[in-house]
This record gives structure tokens, sequence and C-alpha cells, in this order.
């Protein structure tokens, strides 16, 4: 299974892929843990924010996007994901396999982008 995650733009106004892997480290594993992530997030409070993040699913290849959100939801978005993670006291390993694709893959690019804003 392929995955693709977009944070931002380029310098040509295309979304800019900022990993793509289809193996190694995120396999597909780590990757659907990390789509359960998202979905535990935003599902229940900020369907509209899963809607953007998660809208770009194929039955091959997964896309989790944050390029189409603004400023403000996209740091609603990383404080949102950033207290879920913090608020889990006891997590399952799957649970962990999503917080390390978090930590290690997206965050990494997170931070990187203009529209980030550190608490």
């Amino acid at each position: 299974m392929g995955a693709s995650l977009f944070i931002g733009w380029n310098d040509n106004g295309q979304r800019e892929s900022n990993f793509q892997r289809t193996g190694g480290f995120v396999n597909g594993s780590y990757w659907d843990a990390f789509g359960d992530l998202l979905d535990a997030v935003f599902l229940p409070e900020h369907p509209k924010l899963h809607e953007v993040i998660k809208s770009e699913e194929g039955e091959y290849l997964k896309f989790y996007s944050f390029v189409e959100l603004d400023k403000e939801d996209f740091n609603k978005a990383v404080k949102l994901i950033r207290d879920y993670l913090v608020k889990q006291q006891t997590p399952t390993e799957w649970q962990k396999m999503a917080e390390l694709v978090w930590e290690e893959v997206a965050e990494p690019y997170i931070i990187q982008d203009e529209r980030y804003q550190p608490d």
C-alpha cells in the first residue's frame, strides 16, 4: 500500500508531497493506525476538518492532506492532534504506531509550514 502526506503548496502552486513511501518505516499498518488517529481526533466533534484532511483515500493509496486548511484550521488541527496524543493514558500498540507516524513523519513537515504557529 502506498501513502502520501501533503502538507502545503510548493513554489509552483502545486501540492507539496512531503512524504511518499510504499514500504519500509511506514508500512500499511502504521499508515492505517495514523488514519485511525485522524478519525478519533476529528470525527466526533470536527467532521469538516476530517473531511478535508482524509478526503483523498483510495483502495491502494491513502492520501492525508493539510493543504486546503487555512492558517486557523491548520493550527487547530495540529493542536487537536497533539492534545489527543497527550491525553492518552495507556495507549495501545496501535495508538503508539499512529503517534510514531505523527511525530516522525508528519510533524517535522507541519512545523516547517508557513501557516504553523507554535503554542
